[in-house]
């Protein structure tokens, strides 16, 4: 692979944050590079789009990406909360019409092809220093070792916060929850399912036209141990009243369960001298919220642009990234109070 030439700023990490403040500094001409330690994109979960979010993919020139029939039309939630009624949010009012429930997988590639700038993967980082006149990142890959300079680096390494936490600075946890996520075969209606047990809530969706995603949100204290998993979530399941009169889960096994962090997180500036955080590495939002790929998106579209503004000499571009981004959490953690 080519040596990398001159850059302004080193993206770490491309999911739709990293991708986004990609697109954003290329359509303003700013030199630019991304690093990503997995050589191909992983299948994840997080698929909903709301209908509010069509606005934002217009402005990054990628809502034609949406035109794939694997990403489907999204038209509602149901849920239930403590054994209330089950409600019913349809979108057939929505300004934008209908949002999209998408296949993750596919759109992280289709995000990966259309980046225009020089891009590492199979890279994974290994230092970051700060000095004067920037920041220094070593990354390795199975074959290579770079030392990449810039005036800026970004952090769009998701909850790990990679970046972040080489320079010295932590996420506030604001608190633990955990997502147990599996697939099932069968098929679903277009709609999230939501619904809450004694010990936590159950989150469904189709994937594609044969599986659904189905995840089980709980505290750190509540997951038992490995062996017990497939045995707690089937209790939760049947504790789901509602839920479980729409769809089954078969015998699990351990091995078909995955464990992700899914609580709340912020950091207490997401910018610093010579480095701006984005996505979850800057505010890491509960599923629950849908918020979560639209802020991603959304923060690299403002992330893109205070960086080009701030290398063309504005010094409240940073200022004004915070101020939008931290404004948009602030609403999220008011919502959340109000469940």
């Amino acid at each position: 692979m080519v040596k990398p030439g001159k850059i302004d700023v080193l993206i770490i990490g491309s999911g739709p944050a990293g991708v986004a403040t990609s697109l954003t500094l290329s359509a303003r001409g700013i030199k630019h590079l991304l690093v990503e330690a997995q050589k191909e994109p992983q299948r994840k979960p997080g698929e909903a789009l709301p209908p509010n979010a069509k606005p934002l993919f217009r402005q990054l020139g990628i809502d034609h990406l949406m035109e794939h029939p694997a990403h489907l039309p999204y038209y509602g939630n149901q849920s239930t909360w403590k054994d209330a009624a089950l409600q019913t949010e349809d979108f057939i009012r929505d300004v934008h019409g209908h949002g999209f429930l998408l296949d993750r997988l596919l759109f992280e590639e289709q995000l990966h092809e259309l980046v225009q700038a020089p891009f590492y993967k199979g890279y994974s980082l290994r230092s970051v220093s700060s000095h004067e006149k920037g920041v220094e990142a070593v990354v390795e890959s199975s074959h290579d070792t770079l030392h990449l300079k810039a005036p800026y680096i970004v952090d769009a390494t998701g909850r790990k916060a990679s970046v972040c936490r080489h320079l010295g600075i932590t996420p506030t946890v604001l608190d633990e929850w955990f997502g147990l996520w599996f697939y099932v075969d069968g098929k679903a209606p277009k709609q999230i399912f939501v619904e809450s047990t004694d010990k936590g809530w159950w989150y469904a969706a189709p994937f594609g036209q044969e599986q659904i995603t189905m995840m089980f949100f709980t505290r750190k204290e509540s997951i038992p141990a490995k062996a017990a998993i497939p045995g707690f979530l089937h209790q939760q399941f049947r504790a789901a009243t509602q839920l479980s009169k729409t769809f089954s889960i078969p015998d699990l096994n351990t091995a078909e369960v995955q464990i992700r962090p899914s609580g709340t997180a912020c950091l207490d500036q997401p910018y610093g001298s010579n480095w701006l955080a984005v996505g979850d590495a800057a505010y890491a939002y509960d599923p629950i919220s849908s918020f979560g790929i639209t802020s991603a998106l959304a923060g690299g579209y403002y992330a893109g642009h205070a960086l080009a503004d701030t290398l063309q000499g504005n010094s409240d571009a940073l200022e004004v990234y915070r101020y939008v981004m931290e404004n948009g959490f602030i609403g999220y953690l008011n919502k959340l109070s109000n469940l």
